[in-house]
């Protein structure tokens, strides 16, 4: 069967917004946690400090040095997550997201996100990983040690570009 182009499914595909494809379809379900302090390691030690009182360095995008700032001031410049606004503590939605990752490998997903609620000050944690996701280093991994359990039993070893030409 020949698949005939159509030009409008071209179009809608360019005009599908991808922001928040990383939280589509998902195939398991989203870890989540809260927490009295930051879980992801950027914001630790500066929230640390915001809570002693002790300064902390300005963004650099504003000025240069430390300052004594309030939590609201320190977290200013943080914007929401549409996708995910609500506090996993108080069901506020008057957060800012601080911490945000995604990873993309051969169609597999991962992706981590914290949030800050400026009601209650505790963070929400939400990660999130296909389950036969792999990072290109672990994919490497098993494949070399596949070779090398062929190599020790006497199996030929077939190339990654032997294999897409047969």
């Amino acid at each position: 069967m020949v698949k005939i182009n159509d030009p409008t499914e071209k179009e809608e595909e360019e005009k599908k917004d991808w922001t928040h494809a990383y939280a589509e379809d998902l195939r398991a379900d989203i870890y989540t946690e809260v927490n009295p302090s930051p879980k992801a390691t950027v914001h630790q030690r500066e929230w640390r400090k915001i809570l002693n009182g002790d300064p902390v360095e300005i963004n650099p995008s504003v000025g240069a040095g430390l300052k004594v700032m309030t939590i609201n001031e320190w977290s200013s410049r943080w914007k929401q997550n549409d996708r995910f606004p609500d506090c996993l503590a108080c069901q506020s939605v008057s957060t800012k997201e601080h911490h945000f990752t995604q990873t993309w490998c051969r169609g597999k997903r991962q992706f981590e996100s914290e949030l800050l609620c400026s009601d209650c000050h505790m963070f929400s944690w939400r990660s999130y990983s296909d389950p036969d996701f792999m990072l290109p280093e672990e994919y490497d991994k098993i494949r070399w040690e596949k070779m090398v359990e062929a190599k020790a039993t006497g199996k030929p070893i077939v190339r990654d570009s032997a294999k897409a030409h047969a």
